[in-house]
């Protein structure tokens, strides 16, 4: 009996990449999707990519963790594929296309947002979300 094996593409939106920077690592989204991904690729949009790079420009604690995101993926820590979006309104349209589009191609995709109005509408098409459970310090999936 041959196993099935399940690539995952994890699509992080701005949020997601701000609690990354934040607590320093992407270890929690590994260990989440334990059992469901047997591998996974981070993917990060474009125009979520230059968001963060504008809030990185900010004071306070948003800013401070977009650079450190920014580092950490400077760094090598973390090594994303950072996809161009096509034509699409602001990021979280961007964010809910993208994921549209490589569930109709038959890929795994789960999205990690902190945004609920966007986990909503992802959940209404049937997409998987993770989310940051911020009590335990950790991320949670949760089915469509």
């Amino acid at each position: 009996m041959s196993r099935t094996s399940h690539l995952c593409r994890v699509v992080l939106d701005t949020s997601a990449l701000l609690v990354i920077g934040e607590h320093g690592s992407t270890r929690g989204i590994a260990e989440a999707l334990e059992g469901v991904c047997d591998s996974l690729t981070l993917v990060i949009l474009k125009p979520v990519l230059d968001e963060v790079s504008r809030i990185a420009l900010e004071k306070g604690r948003r800013g401070v963790a977009a650079r450190l995101f920014l580092k950490l993926v400077g760094e090598g820590y973390i090594s994303p594929e950072v996809v161009e979006a096509r034509a699409c309104g602001n990021t979280d349209e961007c964010v809910l296309k993208y994921a549209l589009e490589l569930k109709s191609s038959g890929e795994k995709v789960i999205v990690i947002t902190l945004d609920r109005e966007l986990s909503e509408r992802l959940k209404e098409v049937g997409i998987a979300c993770m989310t940051w459970w911020y009590s335990r310090k950790r991320f949670t999936l949760s089915s469509p």
